[in-house]
């Protein structure tokens, strides 16, 4: 991290992780993960090796489901299937944040013309660049340069995907949140993409402005939810809402906890069953010393695809989007340490907020209609349900 090395990954025959000396003498800043810290902040003992398994933090960095796999095809020969290692290998110097992970002997081998980036999530999506040139399109990152753009793919299964979550971060910026740049894109855009990175399914991608690269390039640390509880990425629905409340309330600050409330409400209020533990993150500005909420993103609606969906995080002992009465958000309250008033006004502000934005929001036009008409009758079903917020007693 800053050009500095911290620590070792070691595979023989175990999975080992260590930290270097005279980054345990510096404190351990900037910090890698708060996963690796006690409660009082100290950095603990390196974890204990494991055998076939990545350190949590580690396997928290590799793409899933369709990425990993088309990744696995570019650099076929080099990666070997289902191993985490190999993959970690070819893409660590370009992973989310500001980690780095090459070879000890500080040599990189990259093959041209080849993508090593890596973005952790099931949806096929590239880290990009655009073209400097007059009516350049969006490239590959290429020797060394860092892709500041993330161009999200639509998907065949769910139609009118990219339209809806560009809608959805609309509106999220609407009822003023920190939101990252999006726009939509066509597919026309994307200059000399490998086969193996493309995909056929119709329809505009989303592009979003990365908020772990700087306006000169430069890395910005993020580690999400996942990382800092240590949860492989198989369990990122595991979690429950009220763990990363009390996380952010401890280590970042009261207001940021309420600022996460008001994100599951508006995940409760449109229908977003995807907010698991990898979609919510810190970022550490600066030194790196300290963390911050960083800003929201893969915010959709994912009732109009699954009707049956429900929160990815428990609220409350609960999943069930029409069960997130008063008594859930006390309940939620209580077990994060916060207090139930305050938590009640920001469910209720949000509600407010979202009825008021969301109907006359212009960007909500371009979302199919009856995806639109779905996500307008779940907001209808849920209003008053979350409404139970502002009443007394």
């Amino acid at each position: 991290m800053a050009n500095r090395k911290i620590g070792t990954i070691l595979r023989s025959p175990v999975y080992a992780f260590t930290f270097e000396q005279d980054y345990r003498e510096r404190g351990g800043v900037p910090i890698l993960s708060l996963s690796f810290r006690s409660a009082n902040g100290e950095l603990r003992q390196d974890p204990k090796p494991l055998a076939g398994i990545l350190p949590t933090f580690f396997a928290n960095l590799l793409p899933e489901g369709k990425l990993r796999e088309a990744m696995g095809k570019h650099h076929q020969g080099r990666v070997r299937q289902r191993n985490d290692f190999d993959l970690l290998a070819v893409l660590g110097a370009d992973v989310s944040g500001a980690v780095q992970l090459v070879p000890s002997d500080g040599s990189v081998l990259m093959e041209k013309p080849k993508a090593y980036f890596s973005l952790a999530g099931m949806q096929m999506k590239l880290s990009v660049a655009k073209n400097r040139r007059e009516g350049g399109g969006l490239t590959l990152p290429m020797d060394g340069e860092l892709g500041l753009y993330i161009a999200k793919f639509p998907s065949a299964t769910f139609p009118g995907v990219s339209e809806n979550e560009f809608a959805n971060l609309a509106l999220a910026a609407a009822i003023g949140m920190d939101v990252p740049h999006h726009e939509l894109v066509e597919r026309s855009d994307l200059e000399s993409i490998p086969e193996e990175l493309n995909t056929h399914s119709g329809g505009p991608l989303l592009l979003v402005r990365r908020f772990d690269r700087g306006a000169d390039g430069q890395r910005i640390h993020i580690e999400d939810f996942a990382q800092v509880f240590g949860v492989q990425p198989s369990r990122k629905y595991e979690g429950a809402a009220f763990h990363i409340a009390a996380t952010l309330n401890n280590a970042v600050s009261p207001e940021a906890a309420l600022e996460f409330v008001r994100r599951l409400a508006l995940a409760a209020l449109t229908g977003n069953g995807d907010m698991h533990l990898k979609n919510w993150s810190l970022i550490y500005p600066g030194d790196g010393d300290r963390p911050s909420l960083a800003p929201i993103y893969d915010v959709l609606s994912t009732v109009p695809y699954i009707p049956a969906d429900a929160m990815a995080l428990s609220l409350g002992r609960e999943r069930s989007f029409r069960a997130l009465t008063a008594a859930r958000w006390k309940a939620f309250a209580n077990r994060a340490g916060l207090p139930e008033t305050a938590v009640l006004e920001a469910v209720v502000e949000t509600v407010t907020l979202v009825n008021e934005r969301w109907r006359r929001l212009p960007e909500r036009e371009v979302v199919p209609a009856n995806v639109r008409g779905r996500i307008d009758e779940h907001l209808k079903v849920m209003t008053p349900i979350l409404g139970t917020c502002a009443q007394k007693g």
